[in-house]
Parts: C-alpha cells; structure tokens; sequence
C-alpha cells in the first residue's frame, strides 16, 4: 500500500508498517473461526515475503488472493499439524508422571521430537505460501529446509512461538501489549522471519534483487 509518494526512509517505514497493521488485522479478523488459522497464516507469510522482497502490492487483496488459493490445503496443514501438537503435549504429560526406570529418556526423546516438529511448522506455512504444493510434500521440504537452516532455524522457531512464550512464562506483559499483539505484532513477527525466509526459499532471486538495488544506486549517484 502506497499512501505516502515519496522515496525517503521516513515514507518507506510508514508505508510498510501500514501495510503490516492491514495485515495483521485481518489476520486476527479471520483466525476467528479457529479452523482458518492455517489459511490466515499462510496469507500473512504470502504478504510479508512479497513485502520482504520490496514487491509493490496492495496488502488487502495479496491477503485475500493467497487466503483463499491456500484455504483447503492450509486447513488441512494446521489439522495436521494440531492432531501432532497434541499427540506430543499429552504424550510428554503422561511422561511427567510415570514412574519408570526410563522417565528421564522418554522426556529426552519427546522434547527432541518436539524440536523437529516446531522447526518444521515453522517452516510449513511460509514454504506453502511460497511453493503451494501439496501438504505432504510441504512438511517434506520444510523439514529439509529447517535443517539446512542451522541457527536460523531457532530463530524462526523462537519468532513463530513468542506470543505464546510471552502468554504462558510473562501473562502480565503478554496483557500489557494486547494491543500491539492485535494491531501489528503476529505481522511483524512474520515480516521479521520472512527477511531470512526469501533467501532460504529462492537466494538467487535475492542475490538478482540485491545486485539491481546496487544498479540503480549507482545510476542515482551518477
């Protein structure tokens, strides 16, 4: 969304934060029926990895656009990956309180699991968005992509489960920026993950992107 004609930094951060409240707004206004919050997440990832590579979009209908292209095989993602959620949840519970000689191990190897499938949800949605392949075949690539993503990979992690972090371990503060959290925060914790997401997903297009930014610097300079 481009309000604000004008090519200087203080235009440019406005023009992207507004962008980023749109985004972030409709992602809330429609995660509301539960079952579309894999859809709406996706459509957030689709927003912020265009924005990220300094596409010219309008944000409402980018969002709208990849909301409804990716609804059934989001849908069907964040199922998945909710039924597996659980499973580990319950699964490390029930390991809290047996008293077996293995009680220790059997806590290693869950959480070790757990590991796996965070990095990979943390990856799912944005690689739907980006790829749009089958479910399947995105809990593929995104498991192969997180683990050729060494350190970045945590980083992903940690943005992806902040504000759950945030609600669970600091409830106070998580109150305190209720506010921020519902006008820009989940968009900008994404917009944060997709600056690192492109480069992962298609670095040439970076690297091209990066080397026509410096082209045009230097005609500007002349």
């Amino acid at each position: 969304m481009e309000f604000l004609h004008d090519d200087n930094p203080v235009a440019a951060f406005l023009n992207r934060l507004m962008d980023l409240i749109l985004v972030n707004l409709l992602f809330v206004a429609c995660s509301i029926p539960l079952v579309t919050i894999g859809a709406s997440f996706t459509a957030v990832y689709d927003v912020c990895m265009k924005l990220a590579l300094r596409e010219e979009v309008s944000a409402v209908s980018a969002f709208f656009h990849s909301f409804i292209r990716n609804l059934k095989r989001a849908t069907g993602l964040f199922a998945l990956t909710v039924a597996v959620g659980a499973f580990l949840a319950v699964d490390f519970w029930c390991a809290l309180r047996w008293d077996v000689a293995f009680k220790f191990a059997s806590q290693v190897v869950i959480l070790s699991v757990s590991y796996f499938y965070i990095a990979v949800v943390s990856h799912a949605f944005p690689a739907l968005a980006w790829f749009g392949e089958p479910v399947f075949r995105t809990i593929r690539r995104s498991f192969v992509l997180a683990m050729r993503n060494g350190v970045y990979t945590v980083f992903v992690m940690v943005m992806d489960l902040l504000p759950i972090l945030m609600f669970f371990l600091t409830p106070t503060a998580f109150w305190s920026f209720l506010f921020l959290w519902l006008t820009v925060g989940f968009a900008f914790l994404a917009y944060l993950n997709s600056l690192h997401l492109v480069r992962l997903f298609d670095p040439q297009r970076v690297r091209d992107m990066e080397e026509n930014r410096r082209q045009e610097r230097k005609r500007k300079g002349k």
